[in-house]
């Protein structure tokens, strides 16, 4: 597979992929023994052997994964004689995967894995901001008024609590489906969210993790991040 050098340091954890230019525009980085400065350089990750700073660069054995957790699956890794577990759901690997964050026992949707703790500390920790998109099944109809007051925040325990975004997806008797992207990631804080206005939510779903959306991926699966969603997170908690 063929793929610039930047990139390359970056996923292989040599530094972010702002550094990793630096480094090669200040002819630190090699190619089968030959310095290379252009940034448009690119490598065979197959057969080039790579250095920086006269180190082998080596991608380091980390691993990320996406999940589609199911409604009442407890985010643990650890198996319970009751209920259901993520671990379950993982393949059989020698790698010892940890969630990034959890999600509710009865929430479903985006779930990541790794056993790269730095990622994963940049990730979950509010400082960096990472922005969690949930759909919210809520119960009842949601006037506009109510939406418009949504859209100034709630008061938590924590503090005031305003969304990045909030939106009407589809408007029901019943129930209504709302949109909501937020970057707080502590216990039931979109359903807190929603009852501060008044209102259950009956079911709830998270679509997205920073840049890694949950697509298409079937409930229960689990999928490698490709390259493309690596290296947009990793240029995001970089920034």
């Amino acid at each position: 597979m063929r793929i610039r050098l930047n990139r390359y340091l970056s996923v292989s954890g040599i530094a972010s992929r702002r550094k990793s230019e630096d480094l090669i525009k200040t002819s630190k980085v090699k190619i089968n023994g030959k310095v290379h400065n252009s940034l448009a350089t690119t490598v065979d990750t197959s057969i080039d052997t790579i250095e920086c700073e006269g180190k082998i660069v080596k991608p380091q054995k980390y691993e990320y994964y996406k999940m589609n957790k199911p409604r009442f699956y407890l985010t643990t890794m650890s198996k319970n004689e009751d209920k259901k577990t993520v671990v379950e759901l993982l393949p059989k690997s020698k790698t010892k995967l940890f969630p990034i964050g959890r999600l509710d026992y009865d929430t479903e949707g985006l779930l990541l894995f790794t056993n790269d703790g730095i990622l994963a500390h940049h990730i979950a920790h509010p400082s960096f901001n990472v922005k969690k998109k949930y759909l919210a099944y809520v119960e009842g109809e949601v006037a506009g008024s109510v939406i418009s007051k949504m859209k100034k925040g709630a008061k938590m325990k924590e503090g005031l609590l305003v969304p990045e975004q909030i939106s009407l997806k589809k408007a029901g008797k019943n129930d209504t489906l709302m949109e909501i992207e937020i970057h707080e990631g502590k216990n039931h804080i979109v359903k807190h969210f929603f009852k501060f206005f008044g209102k259950q939510v009956k079911k709830l779903k998270r679509i997205s993790v920073g840049p890694i959306k949950l697509g298409k991926l079937a409930s229960g699966k689990i999928e490698k991040l490709d390259y493309n969603e690596l290296e947009a997170l990793q240029k995001l908690v970089s920034e």
